[in-house]
């Protein structure tokens, strides 16, 4: 009998469950869409028993259609979105919503953490910029905000956390590459730093025991395998977060190997041998799934997400066609980005529906369409919308390449990889040959790999990565439309200076 595994990605908007072979095959796969709770502005939650519930649907759906024995898959692999974070009582329950990785709540929380603790100290403990997006930011709003249910507070866990415990694990874990993205890990150590948990006055009991990617926490138990389909006994792997799990699921393996993973965030990675830490204390760095390797990572808060608003907003028209067709609204949506010229009309879009990421980190940060004329078309629109997204990729590469940090190959993954005009894009505006892989899901790859790692079907993630990774094509650059997206690059980076530096951002 053939065996499988499978790989779990708990995103921010949906969760996607895939069953694969030991060649990287995917027999069996599913969606599962869930809302993101807009409660103020600013804030973003989610409710995390809605999650599991369609954690479990997916799991069902996807084992259904591989049409395989479920106790031919050997290992269940759960990883995911990095930030999100809840709070459980004595009971393992959600005292309130999740918080999202997009809440911005803490900005108001700055300017007293860079008191408290001097900002170089603290970045160069743990890896992460000040900013709202991370959890120990949040936790402390909790403390100042919300002490009725601060004061409830028995464990802290993270969105894939509390996923790996509502399908059997032993005991309530944090797979400690995902913990990194909470601001408390001591990256080096590779621990919870006491010495952060101290300076803040925050109670080190309520983290979780800390495990590796690829470790076995516990097993599918009856319950769980009535609502997943796995079988009972089946061991179930905690892996990594969705980036690290990216970068491992295309195979960045080696230093000066990079991914841009356009999702509902965008990522621009790229491995290093140890940490390196930016002079301006603007980049994520973070453990890889790999061992012995780092991350060095840009983030977009927008990315993908700022396609789907145009979905849902200017494309209305191409959404209800595809609703009646049983098409694929973004689909139609890429014809029109077709139709329009390379550099959108002279049309720009600062993608920032949730706040500006690296290297500015600024939550105050706008969306903007600039250069509208009376010429400009819905497809100028819609393309500029794309190109946006992908200029700020740009802006993640040239201020990476400022640091120092080198980057030889490239990978693209997430939504943006199943279109071959956005492929064409971002190598003309890095000016980079793409790869894109016969599996664009790399972060489901990745948490599939971990699987079988850890499980023992593969001796370490080299192998895994050699048999499970196949490259389906290559994009060259265009050489003439390289030029055009040097002039609006160039256009984009004044643009967003001249909005920040004269405070028009806080003004909208």
């Amino acid at each position: 009998m053939a065996n499988y595994v499978s790989g779990i990605d708990v995103g921010t908007t949906g969760v996607k469950v895939m069953v694969l072979d030991l060649e990287g095959n995917v027999v069996g796969k599913a969606y599962r869409e869930y809302p993101v709770e807009l409660p103020h502005d600013g804030w973003v939650e989610q409710d995390f028993e809605l999650v599991a519930e369609k954690t479990f649907e997916a799991s069902q759906e996807a084992v259904g259609n591989s049409k395989v024995d479920p106790k031919a898959i050997l290992g269940v692999g759960i990883g995911g979105q990095r930030a999100t974070v809840g709070f459980l009582d004595e009971a393992g329950k959600p005292i309130c919503n999740f918080l999202s990785w997009q809440d911005n709540r803490a900005i108001t929380e700055i300017d007293y953490i860079k008191s408290v603790m001097d900002p170089v100290k603290l970045y160069q403990i743990q890896g992460q910029p000040i900013t709202p997006t991370f959890s120990l930011e949040k936790l402390i709003w909790l403390k100042k905000n919300q002490p009725e249910i601060y004061g409830k507070i028995n464990k802290m866990v993270f969105a894939s956390d509390y996923i790996l415990y509502r399908f059997g694990a032993d005991e309530l874990v944090s797979e400690i590459t995902n913990a990194g993205c909470s601001s408390m890990i001591d990256l080096e150590n590779r621990c919870w730093s006491k010495e952060i948990f101290d300076a803040f006055d925050l109670n080190l009991d309520w983290t979780c025991p800390l495990v590796e990617p690829g470790d076995t926490v516990g097993k599918v138990t009856k319950e769980t395998s009535a609502l997943s389909g796995f079988a009972v006994g089946t061991p179930i792997i905690a892996t990594s977060g969705d980036n690290q799990l990216a970068t491992l699921g295309v195979g960045v393996l080696t230093p000066g190997d990079a991914c841009l993973t356009l999702g509902t965030s965008g990522v621009l990675i790229a491995a290093t041998e140890k940490p390196v830490y930016a002079d301006d204390c603007a980049t994520m760095v973070n453990m890889a799934a790999s061992d012995d390797l780092y991350q060095f990572e840009g983030i977009q808060l927008g990315a993908a997400s700022s396609y789907k608003w145009v979905r849902d907003t200017i494309a209305g028209l191409e959404k209800k066609m595809a609703e009646e067709i049983q098409g694929d609204a973004f689909e139609l949506m890429n014809k029109h980005v077709e139709n329009s010229s390379v550099g959108a009309g002279g049309v720009i879009f600062m993608p920032y529906l949730y706040g500006n990421g690296y290297p500015y980190w600024n939550p105050n940060a706008k969306s903007v369409f600039a250069g509208l004329k009376s010429t400009s078309t819905k497809s100028d629109m819609i393309r500029a919308v794309m190109e946006g997204i992908s200029l700020e990729s740009k802006d993640m590469y040239q201020h990476m390449q400022e640091a120092g940090i080198e980057i030889n190959s490239l990978v693209l993954t997430g939504g943006a990889s199943k279109s071959d005009i956005w492929a064409q894009i971002i190598a003309d505006m890095l000016n980079l040959p793409v790869k894109r892989l016969k599996v664009s899901d790399a972060t489901i790859l990745g948490s599939a790999i971990l699987a079988g790692v850890g499980v023992g079907l593969f001796k370490d993630n080299e192998e895994a990565v050699q048999k499970m990774v196949h490259v389906a094509d290559v994009t060259d650059p265009i050489s003439e439309n390289v030029a055009v997206y040097e002039s609006r690059y160039s256009a984009y980076r004044n643009l967003y200076h001249a909005l920040a530096d004269q405070g028009i951002f806080e003004q909208l």
